[in-house]
């Protein structure tokens, strides 16, 4: 049964009403002495709180009191929240009267009325909280304070997980096996086994890091695998785990070939971290996405389950014992006193008494010996050792005693904000800021002092860090850059995440019970009670937001992530009334409007409504004056806000970038005075719109100004005052309102964007424009100037950036030196058209030895659309000094066509260049990439460039490590692809992409034969082909060598009718081993050829005459998923599907003359999910699928008339579907979504 945690919030209860606005109208109201007499109440009972939280664990009666009086307390709350905002709108209709700007929907109020209804409601919880203190008596409880915090370094805030004991043996061992590659296995698999607790992530993350293992793998990936095995969400993190890039992939034919990119032929180590799956199915369907890697691959696996084991394992597995006693009290020594100090002999006693009750196991000794850092007295030790809690067994819960005793020793506040983080799902990556802007929310940080809320969050974080509650502790850069730019780019540049182990979210968990719940799947729902108060949503669920807060209006928390597109937010057409709202987050696209009246949202502090397609708020959202987060980010729809934002005094975070349609902001945001982070500023001409309103607010994190051609001059500028936001980490300066996003990068970007309009105070107001030096990312977008200004040159101003944007700055020819910047890792040049070299002729006074060092931390440069752009460094023609970027990994060149020369990149892997055939000479010498891709252009009088002199000409048959190539080119590359020239890549290349190379295929008019270029692509694993319009027929010659090729994708070979009707391939030795094959856009495509035994994905889309999957289908008995969408020739489907017993989904989708499906689909025993949509002519499902449908997973029909009234709720077949987890059908969601449009999903 769940603790009852009442000591956090009575202090919240009882600064409520000592509010300073509050008593001056409790005397007014009358109502000055039960306010008086409330305060008195909590205070007597706050004294006894901390017995009577500790003797609940064992006194069901004391539970029970405790939980009745929290009840109160909450109602308590509420009524006295309702007063405070009552004062407020007082307090502002008084200035806005003052000011003779009366609004409507502050007038409209019944100041009479409000009286009696809450004076009433105040008697009676008065009343109701002193009759539940008076039984207080017969327990007995005695007086107590709480635990208090002691002032520790702030060394203590974040664990160095390294700092193992006791385990070197075990790892040692585990490196061993990692690296014998005697064993006969491409794949292996080690399991690390172990009870929760006892450091088995620890142990993995020791190897991980180990220098011989980071040299021998490559790539090195970890993810955490938790008790939900979902195959598309860990092919996701392994990608971006692997890539450094999240992946955006949403359907899984598409993750599966990707992942199958990441991997093949590589030899790396995977990390699956706390396994729970027992099921083998789902073990065997990733284990064969992973099987593509290269030889001596390896994957660790930790888990609590032998069976886990041995189902996963290959290797032997490596059981991991808990600590000995020496080991257990070094450890709780490291954690318990400061370093070197030494320890009174009296408290190491007591100490190795409190460790050997800790059984060895190492989350339990760090937990105790955080607690003990903070106690120096002798009867606290002893207090510790001798407390009851250490007789309670670790129950079915799997509590620790240790970890419930460490627990029980924080402050009432820390408690709280602890036993809150059970609203996420475990091994949840929890963001610092939005773990505190949520306590802010429900008044779980104390206020009052001189510290900002945020500040005490930061402490609180921080503290329970230092006490283990929390652990993978890290600073995730929030990279804006190239390809997926907006992953963190509303954030903080630098975003502090962390996780808690298990069995601290099982404690969490624990303490709350049903008051704070995470639900993942439909059937947990039922736990939803009254009693809820904060709840979180994710996984594959649909949640009735109405129908929850009617069956649940105590709710204080909502949070509801569309993590899929099968977890929804559905909003009908009923009335909610939650009673007690304090945060809301609905992360649903399909949302239009803000869901819930704004009169039930008077006690609200947190309001997400990102990434959804809200047009605007509704001008009544002014009133909401509890209000502090407002968070808005990328809602592309948002055309305003509302227009008297600036009465909303209690606002401290707005974020509204990404909101694209946003062409203006309300006037007299500078009045906001409370405001700490607002990540767009549109600066007007008008008053209260000019840049001037930023000078007061000490804005933080992100901030994006646009339309600085206002801007009248330098002492405008100077009124934004930047320099002085010391807590600013990222700064975009634009100049319009052409909007600072990732399609600016896209390699066409430059052709759609206008020119830059000059602005002759440019210059005079980036000058004003000066920040800190504190700045971690600086982007600077359409500057109409002829020069960067003054602090630009400033390299101790810039020292702390890590990257930098440039942007459409036509007029500068001269870059500042960035070269010289320490910590720059990531830069981006684009549309500079007067730039001519990179670094000014000053740098070569740092020459050492012939070489120079330029750049000492860039990883990644991008150089975009610099016609001008001829030289690395100013006159290195003249100079023989050989610059070097140390630590370069990737480059992109793009419509530079006067760049001939190249630095010295001992560290690049990845060079993506699309230039003239002259600057293929470029790459001649990079001959230890793993990744390239080339694009050859028309040069400006529409011919081809003249070749590469033959000294500089670069040959395939030296890239003996690439592993990934991309060809966008003309003809004149084909002698640099012919046999002898490829023979280098045998080996070596996995994945190749081809577009517009009609010159590779034997049907094009080349005078040579391409063959010889296939004949070497041994080990290819990933193909894909686009734009080859002079393919007709499927190219089997090219194909026939093929044989390691496991995904092929043709996409939008508009000449591709399909195979020759004398097909060669009839012995079935064409593409072998090919799993997956995606054919997208070819418009005149017929039939599929034969297709081989091994596929397991087949999408077929967009082709407009396909019509026939009969000789495609005939032998594929392994297909797991069949994809066809976007077919209108496509009459049925073929006889036989069903031999197809492997396949789980099927998705057929705008088949616009689809009729019926085949009999026989009886024999589709794996299907788990079956999507319908837009087939209007097919008008009932065949019998066989029928018997079928009661064991789906996911079901949708859509677009269908005749299906979707047969198979709504209260049809003909709605018994067969009802109890289907994930279901719908259009004429639902058109009830449900009544302002909304349907959604075609395909899984």
């Amino acid at each position: 049964m769940a603790d009852v945690l009442l000591s956090a919030l009575l202090p919240v209860v009882m600064e409520k009403a000592t509010d300073r606005l509050l008593p001056q109208f409790g005397v007014i109201w009358g109502m000055e002495e039960k306010l008086e007499k409330l305060e008195r109440t909590l205070s007597v009972i706050q004294s006894i709180l901390g017995d009577a939280e500790n003797r609940q664990v064992k006194d069901p009666a004391v539970k029970r009191w405790l939980a009745a009086l929290k009840d109160a307390a909450y109602e308590a709350d509420d009524i006295l929240d309702e007063f405070n905002v009552e004062a407020m709108r007082r307090k502002t209709q008084i200035q806005i009267d003052m000011s003779k700007k009366v609004r409507s929907f502050f007038s409209l109020h019944n100041p009479v009325w409000f009286r009696f209804k809450m004076g009433q409601k105040l008697k009676e919880i008065v009343q109701k909280i002193d009759e539940i203190a008076a039984e207080r008596i017969r327990f007995g409880f005695t007086v107590t304070t709480q635990p208090q915090n002691r002032d520790r370094p702030q060394t203590h805030s974040y664990v160095d997980e390294s700092n193992v004991i006791g385990r070197e043996v075990d790892k040692e061992k585990i490196v061993k096996l990692l690296l014998d590659h005697d064993r006969n296995q491409n794949v292996a698999v080690l399991p690390i086994v172990a009870m929760g607790g006892v450091g088995k992530t620890t142990l993995a993350k020791l190897v991980y890091k180990d220098e011989r293992v980071e040299r021998h793998f490559q790539p090195l990936i970890w993810i955490c695998a938790s008790d939900e095995f979902d195959i598309a969400k860990l092919a996701k993190a392994i990608i971006a785990s692997a890539t450094g890039t999240e992946c955006q992939e949403s359907q899984m034919e598409l993750l599966q070939r990707r992942l199958r990119e990441v991997v093949s032929g590589k030899r790396y180590l995977l990390v699956l971290d706390d396994v729970w799956n027992e099921d083998q199915a789902k073990w065997d369907e990733l284990k064969t996405l992973l099987g593509t890697g290269g030889e001596g691959s390896r994957i660790i696996v930790t888990a609590r389950s032998e069976k886990v084991s041995s189902i996963m394992g290959t290797l032997p597995t490596c059981r991991l014992s808990c600590l000995t006693e020496d080991d257990s009290w070094t450890l709780f020594r490291k954690r318990a006193f400061e370093k070197g100090a030494d320890v009174p002999p009296n408290l190491e006693k007591i100490g190795k008494e409190i460790v050997k009750k800790c059984g060895g196991l190492p989350l339990a000794v760090k937990a105790l010996g955080s607690l003990m850092h903070s106690k120096s007295q002798e009867k606290e030790w002893l207090s510790v050792r001798d407390s009851e809690i250490w007789d309670m067994q670790v129950g079915e819960d799997g509590i620790l005693p240790a970890l419930r005793l460490s627990y029980g020793h924080l402050p009432s506040h820390l408690k709280q904000c602890f036993a809150f983080c059970a609203i996420f799902p475990k091994d949840y990556e929890m963001e610092k800021d939005l773990l505190i802007q949520l306590w802010m929310a429900n008044g779980f940080i104390p206020s009052g002092g001189r510290k900002e809320l945020e500040d005490k969050g930061h402490e609180i974080f921080n503290e329970l860090a230092s006490r283990s509650f929390f652990q993978d502790i890290k600073e995730v850069e929030g990279h804006a850059g190239f390809d997926g730019f907006f992953v963190r780019s509303s954030k903080v540049y630098y975003i502090t995440t962390c996780k808690m182990h298990d069995l601290t979210h099982d404690l969490a968990k624990s303490i709350t019970g049903n008051e704070c719940l995470n639900i993942v799947e439909p059937a947990m729902l039922e736990d939803v009670s009254r009693k809820t108060r904060h709840l979180g949503t994710s996984g594959h669920l649909t949640l009735n937001i109405h129908r929850t807060f009617n069956t649940s209006p105590n709710i204080r928390t909502l949070l509801s992530s569309s993590t899929t597109r099968s977890n929804r937010t559905i909003v009908t057409a009923d009335s909610s009334k939650p009673r007690s709202l304090r945060a809301l987050a609905l992360d649903d696209y399909k949302i239009r409007r803000l869901p819930i009246s704004i009169g039930f949202l008077k006690h609200l502090r947190y309001l997400d409504l990102s990434c959804t397609g809200v047009e605007a708020l509704p001008d009544a959202t002014t009133t909401l004056l509890n209000l502090q987060t407002l968070k808005l980010s990328h809602c592309w729809k948002l055309c305003k806000l509302p227009e008297d934002m600036r009465n909303m005094s209690s606002l401290r975070h707005l974020y509204i970038d990404g909101c694209d349609s946003l062409k203006h902001l309300p006037a007299g945001m500078g009045q906001l005075s409370s405001l700490r982070t607002l990540t767009k500023y549109i600066v007007g001409n008008d008053a209260g719109r000019r840049i001037s309103e930023l000078n007061g607010l000490d804005l933080g994190g992100f901030l994006e100004l646009y339309n600085l051609r206002n801007v009248r001059d330098a002492a405008d500028a100077k009124h934004a005052n930047l320099s002085s936001k010391h807590n600013l980490r990222s700064l975009i300066l634009c100049w319009d309102m052409i909007a600072w996003n990732d399609s600016c990068y896209r390699s066409n970007a430059p052709n759609v964007c206008k020119d830059v309009l000059h602005v002759g105070n440019a210059e005079e107001v980036l000058e004003a424009l000066g920040p800190h030096d504190g700045l971690k990312l600086l982007a600077i977008w359409r500057y109409g100037g002829d020069r960067f200004p003054t602090w630009m040159m400033d390299s101790l101003l810039l020292q702390n950036l890590i990257e930098i944007h440039l942007g459409a700055c036509a007029g500068c020819d001269h870059l500042p030196p960035l070269w010289q910047l320490p910590v720059l890792k990531f830069l981006y040049l684009i549309k500079m058209g007067s730039v001519r070299h990179l670094c000014s002729s000053t740098i070569y006074g740092n020459a050492s030895n012939g070489t120079l060092q330029a750049f000492p931390s860039l990883k990644r440069l991008v150089l975009h659309t610099m016609q001008s752009l001829k030289e690395w460094s100013e006159d290195e023609k003249t100079v023989e000094v050989m610059l070097v970027f140390p630590h370069l990994a990737e480059l992109k060149i793009i419509n530079c066509p006067n760049l001939m020369t190249i630095p010295k990149l001992p560290s690049l892997k990845s060079l993506s260049m699309k230039g003239t055939n002259k600057q293929l000479g470029l790459v001649h010498s990079l001959t230890a990439l793993s990744s390239l891709e080339i694009e050859v252009d028309k040069t400006s009088n529409g011919t081809e460039s003249p070749p590469l002199a033959q000294e500089k000409k670069m040959f395939f048959r030296d890239f003996r490590s690439l592993e990934n190539l991309t060809i966008t080119a003309s003809e004149d590359l084909a002698p640099l692809l012919e046999e002898e020239e490829m023979e280098g890549l045998s080996s070596s290349l996995h994945h190749l992409e081809v577009r517009r190379c009609n010159w590779l295929f034997s049907s094009s008019q080349q005078a040579s034969s391409p063959l010889g270029f296939w004949k070497n692509l041994t080990s290819l694993q990933s193909l894909e082909i686009h734009h080859c319009d002079d393919l007709v027929y499927w190219p089997e010659e090219e194909f026939r060598g093929l044989n390691s090729l496991k995904s092929l994708t043709i996409w939008s070979c508009n000449k591709l009718v399909g195979p020759l009707s004398s097909s060669s391939s009839g012995d079935g030795e064409l593409l072998p081993n090919l799993e997956e094959l995606n054919v997208w856009g070819c418009d005149v495509l017929l039939e599929l050829p034969k297709l081989p035994a091994t596929l397991r994905e087949l999408p077929v889309q967009d082709c407009a005459k396909f019509n026939s999957m009969t000789e495609g289908l005939r032998h594929s008995t392994a297909l797991n998923r069949i994809y066809i969408t976007d077919c209108p020739s496509l009459r049925s489907l073929p006889e036989g599907f069903e031999q197809l017993t492997a396949l789980k989904y099927l998705v057929i989708c705008r088949c616009s003359n689809l009729l019926y499906l085949p009999q026989g689909m009886q024999g589709l025993t794996a299907l788990k999910g079956l999507n319908i949509g837009e087939c209007p002519q097919l008008s009932s499902l065949p019998e066989g699928l029928q018997q079928r449908l009661p064991g789906l997973q996911r079901l949708r029909i859509e677009g269908c008339p005749n299906l979707e009234r047969q198979y709504a709720k209260g049809g003909r077949y709605w018994d067969l579907i009802s109890r289907i987890p994930v279901t719908g059908t259009l004429s639902e969601i058109r009830s449900n979504f009544s302002t909304f449009p349907p959604s075609f999903s395909c899984f």
